[in-house]
């Protein structure tokens, strides 16, 4: 079976046809259809000197105005013995050249023309005779025979390249879908980071520099947070840059003027500013939603031999904008959203302190200390924050004790104890239907329990009391004993912490105590003077009134 020849990006057929008939001992020439000689023979020694010489190329390109007439080129006898073959060179069906084999027959290197064109080269005739007799082989018939053969080879080599072309054509265009079907499954399965859209961003930038031959990608935003929601004002890259990170800012966020929201921009030259790399342009495409600009991906300093943007690295540009503008907008919804569930939780929890004048602005207090405490213990920000809003909610139960049991300002009964034990209970049957707040319950439910199991309602102890609750109870008692209560004034500060840590391994986890005996209170304090000077005013009005 024999080989199959594939051939390489490095060979053309040309290239090849010519080496197989040097291999059969014809020498060639490549010319344009002007009969200029673009590479002449690679023979060497006395034959390669006779062959380059003047007189013979000027019988050889003498032969093209003859081609350049037929439409199907025919072999041409230069002198006596010798045969010119032609094979044609077209490009899109338009002629653009001609390679032309020497068949040398034995008799030709006798001929007085031979020896004339020796001499006007100052050639040896008999040096040269002697150093073509290996390939001076060839009759009429068989220059003939030769011109078919190779016609068709080149025949053959055209269809040949021509399907490695479409392969590598269709290779190209596969790899390229794959890269954008990647890119954007890579995109779709990101979508819900509704909570740090910047992490999208800065995730599309990422695969984009892997799937595009750039030296860097960014993404830069208008400074309209109504537009640009979280995301206004910032610049991220992925990639090395051609100067700073400020350069590039400042120069970007200039940018943003000049881009329309209907089409992208292409930066050439001097246009690139300081993200001037080389020759290729950079590519700016806007991020937009509803004919609003929210801001816009870039990408420069094309690598490869190639400099030039190809429309698929606009689409895949395009489509990362494009999910960019969808994840901003649905973002936004998202941040509206929890700011009105939010609000709504802390008005009702307002409503709730409301109830005993005593605790009002507990559940605030409460709040922030959780979440200073959690952070403080290395919880990520995002649990820190759910931590915060389960101390928010922590009391919400007390909506169902009643008025005169919160607000009494002696010993309670052991009657009004168990209804007040109730709110963790009460609280978490209010919130379990809320599935935004299922991660908050454990806190509802079970701040009363203690550290050695002696708390309320199911008597948990030690780690089996979830994180959340161990974190609220603490704070909890701390803001409890900081404060003026009905049935006693607010404790000092020394005080307190001294309590918070006599209470560790009993009534608290004794690595939250210790942690926080540590934090700074100071805005804690500041909410607490805040809440006294709201309530002075009335307090003065009713003392005037009396």
């Amino acid at each position: 079976m024999n080989d199959v020849i594939v051939p390489t990006r490095a060979e053309s057929p040309e290239l090849i046809l010519r080496e197989r008939c040097r291999a059969l001992g014809m020498p060639t020439w490549r010319l344009s259809a002007a009969g200029q000689v673009i590479s002449p023979p690679a023979e060497t020694g006395p034959a390669g000197m006779f062959l380059r010489s003047a007189g013979l190329e000027k019988l050889v390109r003498g032969c093209v105005e003859f081609w350049a007439a037929e439409e199907q080129p025919a072999v041409r006898e230069l002198f006596p013995g010798a045969w010119l073959v032609p094979l044609v060179e077209t490009h899109r069906r338009r002629r653009r050249g001609y390679i032309a084999a020497l068949a040398l027959g034995h008799a030709a290197t006798a001929t007085e023309e031979f020896a004339r064109l020796c001499g006007l080269a100052g050639l040896d005739t008999s040096a040269c005779r002697s150093s073509l007799a290996s390939i001076a082989t060839f009759t009429a018939a068989g220059a003939q025979g030769n011109a078919r053969s190779l016609a068709w080879m080149h025949a053959d080599l055209l269809q040949v390249f021509s399907g490695a072309a479409t392969t590598d054509s269709l290779s190209r265009q596969l790899a390229e879908s794959y890269e954008e079907t990647s890119l954007l499954y890579k995109l779709s399965q990101a979508m819900t980071e509704l909570v740090h859209p910047q992490r999208f961003v800065r995730l599309s930038c990422a695969e984009l520099l892997a799937v595009m031959n750039f030296a860097w990608v960014g993404a830069c935003f208008v400074r309209d947070e109504r537009r640009a929601r979280s995301m206004a004002g910032r610049v991220m890259w992925s990639g090395d840059l051609p100067c700073t990170r400020s350069a590039a800012e400042q120069f970007v966020g200039g940018l943003l003027g000049r881009l329309g929201v209907h089409g992208r921009l292409l930066l050439a030259g001097d246009e690139r500013g300081p993200l001037a790399q080389g020759v290729s342009p950079v590519l700016i495409q806007p991020i937009t939603h509803e004919g609003k600009l929210l801001g816009a991906l870039m990408a420069g300093d094309k690598q490869g031999s190639d400099p030039d943007i190809t429309s698929i690295e606009m689409k895949m540009l395009e489509a990362a904008a494009a999910s960019v503008a969808v994840l901003l907008q649905n973002a936004g919804l998202y941040e509206d959203q929890q700011l009105m569930f939010l609000g709504t939780l802390e008005a009702l929890t307002a409503a709730i302190d409301a109830k005993d004048p005593y605790t009002c602005g507990h559940s605030e207090r409460v709040a922030h200390l959780a979440f200073t405490l959690a952070t403080a213990v290395g919880l990520s920000a995002e649990h820190a924050e759910r931590v915060r809003i389960a101390g928010l909610v922590h009391d919400i139960g007390k909506i169902g004790v009643p008025e005169e049991v919160l607000r009494k300002p002696g010993r309670l009964s052991d009657e009004e104890y168990r209804l007040i034990k109730q709110h963790p209970e009460i609280g978490h049957h209010i919130l379990k239907d809320i599935p935004f707040l299922d991660d908050v319950l454990p806190g509802v439910m079970h701040h009363h329990e203690r550290f050695d199991g002696k708390g309320y309602p199911h008597g948990l102890r030690g780690v089996d009391i979830p994180l959340v609750a161990r974190i609220i109870g603490l704070v909890d008692a701390f803001d409890a004993m900081s404060s003026n209560r009905t049935y006693r004034a607010a404790m000092a500060r020394d005080q307190v912490l001294a309590e918070v840590l006599r209470g560790a391994g009993t009534q608290f986890d004794p690595d939250l105590a210790e942690a926080f005996v540590k934090l700074d209170l100071a805005q804690y304090d500041g909410m607490v003077a805040r809440r006294q000077a709201a309530e002075r005013p009335s307090s003065d009005a009713g003392r005037e009134a009396a």
